[in-house]
């Protein structure tokens, strides 16, 4: 591969400092792919940025510095909120978040999965911001059912209800069950959850 524009064969290509941060946290994801979080050397990062590992360190100063910073991008990712048409009934409104996650997933099933399930390979800052991302969903979906002085209980089930959405995508074949059947049934076991939670069942 010939070397960019004014850059000597062997020498990283120069960026400003946040765009290279960003380089560094999509290589991260990308790697994700084939390994958890925890399991991902960091000169195979820096190798596939093309940079040294003494470089990469100068802009994440630990691993775990770096872990976090993956995890992040992930949560930020996932709290991006899809289109909903305006006006739409909160029916509509929820099957266009379910939808969301799962086109997510799709496109990240692999990294996503290494993500939540070696859950930061023990890390506690890693693990904790799992959680506040998983949190922060659980106003977002109340405010789209229209729900959003729901109960203390009724947030409770739903943070309960968003894990278990999120390993039933994560297991999810598409060729066994058709993505629309698995949004629907997705949609209606949101309010049925909702419905029992608030005594309404």
């Amino acid at each position: 591969m010939a070397s960019p524009v004014g850059t000597p064969a062997g020498l990283p290509t120069r960026m400003s400092a946040d765009a290279r941060r960003a380089q560094l946290i999509e290589v991260g994801w990308e790697l994700l792919q084939s390994r958890p979080i925890h399991e991902m050397p960091l000169d195979e990062v820096a190798a596939a940025a093309g940079i040294s590992r003494t470089l990469l360190f100068h802009y994440f100063p630990t691993k775990a510095d770096f872990y976090l910073a993956v995890v992040a991008t992930m949560g930020e990712r996932l709290l991006r909120p899809p289109r909903i048409p305006a006006g739409a009934a909160p029916v509509e409104r929820i099957r266009a978040l379910v939808d969301g996650f799962v086109r997510l997933v799709e496109r990240n099933r692999l990294s996503y999965t290494a993500l939540v399930r070696g859950a930061g390979g023990g890390d506690q800052r890693v693990v904790d911001l799992i959680a506040s991302t998983r949190d922060a969903l659980v106003p977002r979906w109340l405010d789209a059912a229209g729900r959003e002085n729901a109960s203390a209980l009724t947030r409770l089930a739903l943070r309960g209800w968003l894990v278990g959405m999120e390993e039933t995508v994560i297991a999810w074949d598409p060729q066994s069950v058709p993505r629309d059947e698995l949004v629907n049934h997705l949609t209606a076991s949101f309010l049925t959850e909702l419905e029992l939670a608030e005594g309404r069942h």
